[in-house]
């Protein structure tokens, strides 16, 4: 099964009926630009870190980054859009989702061994507790989930 639909049912099936209910940790909105991966990375170690959360900080950071710029190289940007990262404490799990204005759902490949770029989404999916994606009303959102230890 692709990594990026490995979704645990239950989960997807809880999140869509607004069943999980978690507490937002963080909020950013970003342009849809390459130079936006260096603000994400900051901000997802400056609240893993505020959070109490260090030994997540490095893989929120990485797993993060990857996301935001999978969306920036794939999503069709329309003027005025934006990517949000989200950050959301759901019981002991860390969920870091990145919004995106393109309905497209992501894509795994299976990159060569000489090809620089196509990896993202299989350290994504090798690294989390779970991850996957779901549409929006505007787009949608690619996720993952982490079980740091919580202070």
């Amino acid at each position: 099964m692709p990594v990026m639909h490995r979704i645990a049912e239950e989960r997807r099936i809880a999140w869509e009926r607004g069943e999980i209910h978690g507490v937002l940790l963080g909020e950013m909105r970003l342009p849809i630009r390459p130079e936006s991966a260096t603000p994400a990375r900051r901000f997802l170690t400056a609240v893993s870190l505020g959070w109490g959360i260090p030994d997540a900080a490095d893989t929120a950071e990485l797993l993060g980054c990857e996301l935001v710029t999978n969306a920036v190289r794939h999503a069709a940007a329309m003027p005025g859009s934006t990517l949000r990262l989200v950050l959301i404490r759901d019981g002991e799990r860390l969920r870091v989702e990145v919004h995106d204005p393109s309905g497209e759902p992501p894509a795994t490949r299976d990159p060569g061994l000489e090809a620089t770029t196509g990896r993202g989404l299989l350290i994504v999916g090798a690294l989390s507790t779970d991850a996957g994606w779901h549409p929006t009303a505007h787009g949608k959102a690619v996720w993952f989930e982490l079980l740091p230890r919580w202070p």
